[in-house]
């Protein structure tokens, strides 16, 4: 099984949750749901949908209408959801993005999976904070070092927020286990 794209696995996993639904629908899902976390480009949402159904992701029915053109409506397969089970399943070193679309379409993978998730999201925010702490003990805050500290500042506050909310999001999984 070929390896999804964030793009595919979005639309699955939109699938996944909503059920049946046409690509003009899907892409109005995306506006009210997913797309506070990811947005893909419209013409990529309607390129994936055939993509998808060849691959046997996903199978569609059409729908002919008497005053517009005909629509196909879209559902994901049971090989669909296997593929998206892998793919959320996979943990993906730096990878913020595709980490917080894990992260929105949880309810479909299990507790443990998105500990593992929330894990590297640490780790890779602690591995920011290091490599922000090396920088700050050469930044001699002169010269463009000064412009560049502001940025290091960003980097190194947006670094502590990211793991004080990831200790919040696994405090929280493991209450939603009990």
């Amino acid at each position: 099984m070929a390896t999804l794209t964030t793009t595919e696995a979005a639309v699955l996993a939109l699938l996944a949750i909503e059920g049946e639904t046409s690509g003009y629908n899907l892409g109005r899902l995306v506006q009210r749901s997913i797309g506070q976390v990811w947005t893909p480009a419209r013409s990529g949402l309607y390129a994936t949908l055939p993509r998808l159904a060849r691959s046997e992701l996903v199978r569609y029915r059409v729908v002919v209408q008497t005053t517009r053109p005909d629509k196909r409506l879209y559902r994901i397969t049971r090989t669909g959801r296997q593929a998206l089970k892998a793919w959320l399943e996979t943990v993906e070193p730096g990878a913020r993005d595709t980490f917080f679309l894990k992260l929105f379409v949880g309810g479909l993978t299990d507790t443990d999976v998105l500990l593992e998730q929330v894990a590297q999201f640490r780790s890779d925010a602690e591995a920011r904070l290091a490599h922000f702490r090396e920088i700050e003990k050469t930044n001699t805050n002169s010269g463009h070092d000064w412009y560049h500290r502001h940025l290091l500042r960003l980097g190194i506050a947006q670094a502590h927020v990211d793991l004080e909310w990831a200790e919040g999001v696994t405090r929280a999984l493991h209450r939603q286990t009990r």
